[in-house]
């Protein structure tokens, strides 16, 4: 029976009337098109004809325009978004988002030539890294690569890919894609490390492209390998957070990176000595934490400070068990109100200069936090 529906099957795709009759049976039972290419392909093969083809047929029986000898050759040949003029396809492109544009330089090499014409701009990349997972933004659209029981799972804004592939080599490999496209550049880029993993090694592609960047790790040490693909004088504003402290050498290595020489602010958590302040004369602002295990000189810290020719702000923070907003003040010999304190301000003129700096220094339990703003 088998072979008698095969030689049948082959007798009507040899003869282009037995086609056309076929189309036009499927036509005449009106169900959907695809439900009757399916039945068309059951009957005579699927690859007795394409789908594009049997849908012009379908239409034009369904039109009731019965001729099966039609010649198709006196057609124009049908238009597709490639055939659209080079300015309008970059213009609808450009109201693209950028993610939205990277899936569209996916379908082939055409469109990823229009969509690599365009500057690819991101507001936020975040990436977090943990015992698990691999979680990323690229501004609001969130991305997830899960463990699974074998291998992980990869959520994107549009679908779901299950994969053997272990969390960070199908995570990395994904992203990567994204990271290595022509003209991308980011406003901010954050890197949270939960783990320690040799696999993010030569991750970002250098030169990196973004004007602030805040890496979060266990150690210090882990940053400097992202910190270096950052393009310097780009890069403008560094945020250093690193779990634990680093010691002395780690912090002196990175006042010698090419990218903090060129920032214009840092937050810096490691903790520093008045003289270290010297090293931020290039800045606008900075935050960081001033030692607390040896004793802290405020009238060099303001000296210091002073002479810092292009600062705009700063903010520090300082430790004491005993009441540190009192010894601040005290250290800059303003007077210390009875009672209960919590703020302090104190205004200190910047020796030849019509400038001088504002001090407010506020008590945060343990903590004092001291932010000087230079008024003009």
């Amino acid at each position: 029976m088998a072979e008698t529906i095969d030689e049948s099957s082959e007798v009507i795709k040899n003869n282009n009337r037995s086609i056309m009759t076929c189309i036009l049976y499927e036509t005449i039972k009106k169900k959907p098109i695809f439900s009757s290419y399916r039945n068309f392909c059951k009957l005579v093969g699927n690859d007795a004809m394409d789908y594009p083809d049997f849908e012009f047929w379908y239409f034009r029986f369904y039109h009731k325009q019965l001729d099966f000898n039609y010649d198709r050759n006196m057609d124009p040949v049908p238009k597709t978004i490639m055939d659209m003029p080079v300015l309008l396809m970059y213009k609808i492109t450009e109201n693209l988002d950028t993610v939205e544009r990277t899936y569209l330089r996916s379908m082939n090499k055409s469109l990823r030539d229009v969509a690599d014409s365009h500057r690819l701009i991101f507001d936020r990349l975040q990436i977090t890294v943990f015992a698990n997972g691999l979680h990323w933004y690229l501004n609001d659209k969130i991305f997830r690569c899960l463990k699974a029981e074998n291998g992980c799972t990869l959520y994107t804004p549009t679908k779901k890919i299950e994969s053997d592939k272990s969390v960070m080599e199908m995570g990395l490999e994904y992203l990567q894609r994204m990271l290595k496209m022509p003209n991308i550049q980011v406003h901010h880029l954050s890197l949270s490390l939960h783990r320690e993993t040799s696999e993010l090694d030569n991750f970002l592609p250098v030169p990196f492209h973004a004007k602030s960047v805040k890496l979060y790790a266990l150690h210090m040490n882990q940053t400097f390998p992202f910190l270096a693909a950052l393009n310097p004088g780009e890069l403008e504003s560094i945020n250093l957070e690193p779990c634990c402290r680093g010691d002395r050498e780690q912090m002196l290595r990175f006042f010698e990176t090419e990218q903090f020489k060129q920032a214009k602010h840092v937050q810096f958590e490691e903790y520093l000595n008045e003289e270290d302040l010297l090293k931020f004369s290039h800045l606008k602002s900075f935050k960081c934490k001033l030692i607390f295990l040896e004793p802290v000189d405020f009238q060099r810290i303001r000296e210091i400070i002073s002479t810092l020719e292009v600062l705009e702000s700063c903010e520090l923070k300082y430790r004491d068990d005993w009441f540190p907003v009192h010894i601040i003040a005290q250290a800059l010999e303003e007077e210390i109100p009875f009672g209960p304190l919590k703020t302090i301000k104190h205004s200190y003129p910047i020796p030849e200069s019509n400038e001088h700096l504002e001090f407010e220094i506020e008590q945060e339990e343990y903590y004092s936090t001291i932010k000087i703003v230079k008024v003009r």
